[in-house]
């Protein structure tokens, strides 16, 4: 349901961007706008990363296979790093075209009527900058959130689109082309932010601290883990993988080990939706590993000294 939601989401938002991209340059050439143009260039480039991200959002939700056996989620983090290319690029472009025209002194007073449409475009990318942002929190996506964004930095760059050609209105022509410069900085500003996000995550960049902390509390309250060593967590587009080494008493069986570690992993998925998958491997609880505690960085501890250790502390 969640999937569905979020793969409707962004085709709404794509079918949306393809009739402002009309608009917006429709009223750019025929008002005579150069903040409208360049807002019209926006567009394009969010429909070519829309439609990107709608792909990348459709194999995401394939399942695992032998080729990717922990799954797809990754394109879905490919398309909201294209998203980000995407909005940099159009940046770029504008900032280009407004030097180009104050440069060459061809500042046209654009025509009356841009202003009101400048008001209404940014009343539909209001309203679909808060569905995207709601449909955003529930599926917990990248793509979908990296669209949200993208939303509101319309709206802020058309803002700055009306102020320039309501100033142009009242006898500042050259105001219409410093707003360009307006919306460019805006653009330029949420690409980078979108590109740092989903370039932390194609690393395999690790989640937020509480989040790391949450899982190693869910882990360590399982009945029979006396401690946690070398817990690890990593993205996986909009999901998260967990590696983890938990203590228990050296002397049970492998069986009654066993059984400790599959109840950990399972309390573990049921109470995080974003974990896709836990490998829980089971160590025998040493004075030693109980000092180290859960940090990931932690050397893995050799064989030999594990069986002295359980002879008694070190």
């Amino acid at each position: 349901m969640q999937r569905t939601s979020g793969e409707q989401c962004l085709r709404v938002a794509l079918i949306a961007n393809l009739v402002l991209v009309v608009i917006k340059l429709g009223a750019g050439l025929a008002g005579h706008s150069q903040a409208f143009i360049a807002d019209g260039v926006n567009s394009i480039l969010d429909v070519v990363a829309g439609a990107v991200s709608w792909i990348g959002y459709r194999v995401a939700s394939k399942p695992p296979d032998a080729a990717h056996q922990y799954g797809h989620q990754n394109a879905e983090t490919i398309g909201a790093f294209l998203i980000g290319l995407a909005i940099f690029a159009t940046g770029g472009v504008i900032v280009r075209d407004a030097i180009m025209t104050i440069w060459h002194g061809h500042v046209v007073k654009p025509a009356v009527w841009t202003v009101a449409l400048g008001a209404g475009v940014i009343a539909v990318k209001t309203v679909l900058y808060f569905y995207t942002r709601r449909v955003a929190r529930v599926t917990g996506s990248l793509v979908v959130n990296a669209t949200a964004t993208d939303h509101i930095s319309d709206v802020v760059a058309t803002s700055g689109v009306l102020v320039g050609v309501w100033g142009a209105q009242l006898g500042w022509p050259f105001l219409d082309p410093v707003a360009a410069f307006w919306v460019a900085g805006v653009i330029l500003l949420n690409a980078l932010r979108i590109l740092r996000t989903n370039t932390s995550v194609l690393l395999g960049g690790a989640p937020p601290e509480p989040t790391i902390a949450e899982i190693r509390s869910t882990l360590a309250a399982a009945p029979g883990v006396l401690g946690l060593h070398r817990t690890k967590v990593r993205t996986a587009g909009a999901r998260l993988l967990v590696d983890t080494e938990i203590l228990v008493d050296g002397t049970m069986t492998v069986e009654e080990a066993h059984k400790i570690a599959n109840t950990a992993g399972d309390r573990l998925l049921a109470a995080n939706p974003a974990v896709v998958d836990v490998v829980v491997h089971v160590e025998p609880h040493t004075p030693r590993r109980a000092a180290e505690g859960a940090d990931p960085l932690t050397p893995r501890a050799r064989p030999q000294s594990d069986l002295f250790e359980l002879g008694g502390p070190r």
